[in-house]
């Protein structure tokens, strides 16, 4: 990126006047795209780019009307919604698609932190957590609230089937058979409501995508899905369990119970929520970042972006099952909810062997990364080593505990009488499969048992435990 800092100043000269480029850095995270900080002059401000690895296909798929929209596009949605008045940055300057840097924009730093482990857990954010269901209803009712036919770019427009169709499309392309997945498709196929209404949706409005100083909510960042369609998306997105970041009981976005944000957001927009249609909603949120997790993943093994964030993301999938059954138990029949088959053990003994093992080797990697390389990194670097030893830990306990697993799951299929595959195709066609206990547990189980290998800790793998097995 250094080799680049010539063309960024001179399109800051170009919109700003005479300065110099300093400080510049990436932030952390950001799966789709990169983002850098830097100073022009006195001035802060943001770099928001396609990774230099990737190519603009990876980030909207074979489809570019049902994919995230352009950086051009996003560019100039938010200098309008600026100008509106809602809470955005300013855009400074746009880069051409053939320029050495990429296709891109600069836009101002707005004060706030965007980190939701230090909001939703910092002290010093406390007066803004109180706050945050009020300001974000306010702010997102704003947002509904625009006038779509003076936006100056065209946004896709979008309805709960056709988004419907779109992730089984990606799904079908992308995964491998997943009984989950295929259940809650065919839950949401047979219950898809029709639109309340067609408003600009933001379609990634969650912690992570604020910046919050200590008084709340200063910005909405990160547009690049925006699209026509029905507000109750973006409603039910602040609520999915993988975007409360371990406040698994605060509903909307880990910091307010779901009666609160909806009461604040039918406050704030003078509407009333269709309750059905947000359930809906809900779920089907969960299974697109399941699917997102997907295709992400996927564009590791295809080397469009070769890093190892992809592959961590690509396992997230498990995360999305636990939560998908949690709220798909609602729907079915229940007859006995607790498992009365054990869990498989967390840590079960190994046989000792002369040789050095291939667990022992991960743990010697891991510990070397944690002591080394981390202890020592900056920027981002900490994130990226971080992101290593999360992979690191997934293969030791895959290691460990897939081939037990693997049994038990062969074990519990053939009691079923199905295949894996049968069985996916079955739930597809038939959400009442799962009113029979014994299919209900083997998803539960398998589910519990995939999470136990990828994200043990995840906040919803205690909630299922809790419910499922009595603490």
């Amino acid at each position: 990126m250094q080799e680049h800092i010539d063309e960024l100043a001179n399109l800051c000269r170009e919109a700003l006047g005479q300065g110099t480029v300093t400080d510049l850095t990436r932030l952390s995270g950001g799966a789709s795209m990169e983002s850098w900080r830097f100073r022009y002059g006195d001035r802060p401000l943001i770099l928001r780019r396609l990774p230099f690895q990737s190519v603009p296909e990876a980030a909207v798929g074979p489809d570019n009307d049902v994919g995230a929209i352009s950086l051009a596009t996003q560019a100039g949605l938010i200098r309008h919604l600026h100008g509106e008045g809602l809470k955005v940055p300013e855009v400074i300057g746009e880069f051409a698609p053939d320029s050495p840097l990429g296709e891109g924009f600069i836009m101002s730093c707005v004060p706030g932190e965007a980190l939701p482990a230090k909001l939703l857990n910092k002290p010093e954010y406390g007066v803004a957590r109180d706050r945050l269901s009020g300001q974000c209803a306010s702010e997102l009712a704003r947002i509904h609230s625009v006038d779509i036919d003076a936006l100056p770019v065209a946004l896709p427009r979008q309805n709960p089937q056709q988004l419907l169709d779109e992730q089984e499309g990606f799904y079908r392309q992308f995964g491998s058979a997943n009984p989950v997945f295929e259940l809650a498709f065919g839950w949401l196929s047979q219950h898809c409501p029709q639109p309340t209404a067609y408003r600009l949706v933001h379609g990634d409005f969650r912690m992570g995508n604020f910046l919050v100083d200590g008084e709340g909510l200063t910005s909405v960042l990160d547009w690049e899905l925006a699209h026509i369609g029905d507000p109750l998306r973006d409603i039910a997105f602040l609520c999915i369990p993988s975007w409360r970041f371990g406040h698994y009981g605060l509903e909307a976005g880990g910091f307010a119970e779901l009666d609160t944000w909806l009461a604040d957001y039918e406050r704030a927009s003078g509407q009333q929520l269709a309750r059905e249609s947000f359930q809906w909603w809900m779920i089907f949120n969960m299974l697109w970042w399941g699917v997102s997790c997907l295709r992400l993943g996927s564009t590791y093994r295809d080397g469009s972006v070769p890093s190892v964030e992809r592959t961590i993301i690509g396992r997230r999938i498990s995360e999305v099952e636990i939560d998908l059954l949690l709220a798909l138990a609602e729907q079915r029949h229940q007859s006995q909810d607790t498992l009365t088959e054990p869990l498989a053990p967390i840590d079960p003994e190994l046989p000792l062997a002369q040789d050095i093992t291939y667990p022992e080797m991960v743990t010697a990697l891991s510990n070397w990364n944690r002591d080394e390389v981390l202890a020592n990194a900056s920027g981002h670097q900490i994130f990226a080593s971080r992101v290593a030893n999360n992979a690191l830990g997934i293969v030791n306990r895959a290691l460990a505990l897939g081939p037990l697993y693997a049994q038990h799951q062969s074990q519990r299929l053939e009691a079923l009488g199905y295949s894996s595959d049968a069985l996916c195709e079955a739930l597809r066609k038939d959400f009442a499969i799962c009113h029979s206990d014994p299919c209900w547990n083997h998803l539960r189980l398998t589910t519990l048992e995939r999470l136990m290998i990828d994200q043990p800790h995840y906040a919803g793998r205690a909630a299922a435990v809790g419910q499922w097995c009595g603490g």
